[in-house]
């Protein structure tokens, strides 16, 4: 036997004997993530409406919300509907119509304080989101039926964080591979 006394060099990392459980952990918590991922958004929690017309109450309260978070007045949002879907008096008039006649700020007022007598034409949806850059309105539909509307930025996390899920799925298999060899 040697006489030599075993030497621990002092700039050796001791090792974490709470990894394994770390390890377990993590990948306990990304397998919740990815169940979650895949069910989708719970129900929503949100009480059914009654009818038609409280469907279009709900509807103009969304167009408000979009509305009064733009910070334009409504007759700024009447100009401006009308400008995205290229509305003037003239097209209106001629034999083969490109466009109806430009909306008023009384019929639009009309949709948003009277939506049961008066409900907003589902093709005025797209021109208010444009003009507002807010999808509220949109939110009354998705919502009522438990899921989330996702912005251009989320969707994007989203494409990365599955791919960052294949990239550690082929990781496990070369490790797998390499093991067999």
């Amino acid at each position: 036997m040697s006489k030599r006394k075993e030497k621990i060099d002092p700039n050796q990392m001791e090792f974490d004997w709470d990894f394994p459980s770390k390890l377990e952990k993590v990948l306990q918590e990304r397998t919740n993530i990815k169940n979650h991922v895949i069910a989708g958004p719970p129900k929503s929690q949100h009480k059914q409406t009654e009818n038609e017309f409280e469907i279009c109450v709900v509807l103009a309260a969304g167009i408000k919300r979009a509305i009064d978070e733009s910070e334009l007045s409504r007759d700024q949002v009447v100009d401006l509907i009308n400008e995205y879907f290229g509305r003037t008096k003239e097209e209106a008039k001629k034999d083969h119509p490109l466009c109806r006649n430009p909306l008023t700020i009384n019929m639009f007022n009309n949709y948003l304080s009277k939506p049961a007598e008066c409900p907003i034409p589902a093709y005025y949806l797209f021109a208010i989101h444009h003009v507002t850059k807010s999808l509220e309105p949109a939110k009354v539909f998705v919502e009522s039926e438990g899921a989330r509307i996702a912005t251009g930025g989320e969707i994007r996390q989203m494409a990365l964080g599955k791919l960052e899920e294949h990239i550690a799925e082929i990781k496990k298999l070369k490790k797998e591979i390499k093991g067999r060899r």
